[in-house]
């Protein structure tokens, strides 16, 4: 059993450094040196590099705080709406993030006529190993928690600085007055291990020649598998449903459309060779 440190590191004035923040930062800078040292397999510079990080960024990191304040909204922000801005003590979901740092990439494209196929395959790996990156933050944070664990790597987070105690009361799962949560599965660090793997299956895709102009696909498949299995290891939502919103999102939207365009590009390229080189 791992017990984890505070979430905040350490706080000056009305400052503080969570680790929530520094795993932020060190995200985009994975993804950022990954698109850097891969550039030139888009013929592109390193100003439209960071055009398309900072686009990615900005729409993923809006797109993400609006997704959970729309599922939040009558649990946490009805009662403290200012608390919408208050975006470093955690609260994105990815999946509304992807979504419309999607769009504006797919506009950035036609903007700059760039390659769709050829931008996909530039930021297929680099997505998951800053996802990789990311994850231990939450892990750290205290935030996209397992669910009751007492067995080998289970983690043990402090009774304040983060939801876990709150949530696991809600559940029923603690005695009343109880003063320290449950250890819990450690679901965020089996993620990040997730996203370096298919990093691995990516580049080695890349490597092989496979799939050209189509490995966006691969990671967007992969990312959402996994996801969809994962899920079912998280014990942060207040109630239990079939399925999280999470599952929901990606069972009836990212899955099928990732198949509907795998199979539309497969048949681009077959009536049209030179468009999967």
């Amino acid at each position: 059993m791992f017990s984890l440190p505070s979430a905040t590191i350490f706080t000056l004035g009305h400052f503080q450094l969570r680790w929530y923040g520094l795993f932020a930062a060190l995200a985009l800078l994975t993804g950022y040196g990954m698109l850097a040292l891969r550039r030139r397999r888009s013929h592109l510079t390193l100003e439209e590099i960071s055009a398309l990080l900072n686009c990615s960024v900005l729409f993923g990191i809006l797109g993400a705080r609006l997704e959970y304040v729309r599922r939040f909204w009558g649990e946490s922000f009805s009662r403290d709406p200012l608390g919408v801005f208050r975006i470093w003590e955690g609260g994105l979901v990815f999946q509304g993030g992807f979504i419309l740092a999607l769009v504006a990439i797919l506009v950035l494209c036609r903007r700059r006529k760039w390659s769709m196929g050829r931008i996909g395959d530039l930021m297929a790996p680099a997505l998951p190993a800053a996802h990789a990156v990311a994850r231990l933050g939450c892990l750290f944070n205290g935030c996209c928690f397992g669910k009751p664990w007492s067995h080998w790597g289970a983690l043990l987070y402090p009774p304040d600085g983060n939801d876990v105690l709150h949530t696991q009361a809600l559940q029923g799962l603690l005695p009343p007055g109880a003063t320290a949560p449950l250890p819990v599965f450690p679901v965020q660090a089996l993620e990040a291990l997730w996203c370096l793997l298919l990093t691995c299956a990516i580049l080695l895709a890349e490597k092989r020649g496979w799939l050209n102009h189509r490995r966006f696909f691969l990671y967007l498949f992969g990312y959402s598998l996994g996801r969809l299995l994962l899920e079912f290891l998280r014990g942060d939502y207040h109630h239990t449903e079939l399925l999280t919103p999470a599952q929901w999102t990606t069972a009836l939207l990212i899955l099928p459309a990732t198949l509907a365009a795998l199979l539309w590009s497969r048949r681009k390229s077959l009536h049209d060779p030179q468009a999967g080189k």
